[in-house]
């Protein structure tokens, strides 16, 4: 269940993130040319981001956790296992789903932008609380 909140915090942040990068103020937009406002740009980014953030970062997670049994140095270790996994992810995303459209440039960008996605759900998923049942001793 902290996976499944992690990666919706996630995604939000991100969505949120991104969103405030690539904002045009009024009076940068050339003349007669459509711009995505805040708010619109943050929702398409979740319709994406959001499956991509459940369906391959949950299950990523669990594999970079299993491989990380060993307590030394786990931060460093995970965080550099999530990063590479952001990395091929974002760089794997413009190869499989724009494949005419695959420049150097743009696979880098799309790495970078996984980079940071899976940064942003390591320290989400860091920074909530672990899961703990609740006992329901009842009072005498």
């Amino acid at each position: 269940m902290k996976r499944f909140i992690s990666a919706v915090i996630a995604a939000i942040l991100f969505a949120i993130i991104y969103s405030a990068i690539s904002y045009v103020p009024e009076s940068q937009r050339e003349p007669n040319t459509y711009y995505f406002g805040f708010a619109e740009t943050m929702i398409f980014v979740m319709l994406y981001a959001g499956p991509i953030f459940l369906l391959i970062g949950i299950p990523l997670s669990i594999m970079i956790d299993k491989l990380m049994k060993n307590k030394k140095l786990q931060y460093v270790k995970k965080l550099v296992f999530y990063s590479v996994a952001g990395l091929l992810i974002g760089a794997l995303f413009p190869l499989i789903l724009l494949p005419g459209l695959n420049s150097a440039s743009l696979i880098v960008l799309y790495a970078g932008i996984g980079l940071m996605a899976a940064n942003i759900y390591f320290h989400t998923f860091l920074l909530l609380p672990p899961h703990n049942k609740i006992s329901t001793n009842k009072e005498k």
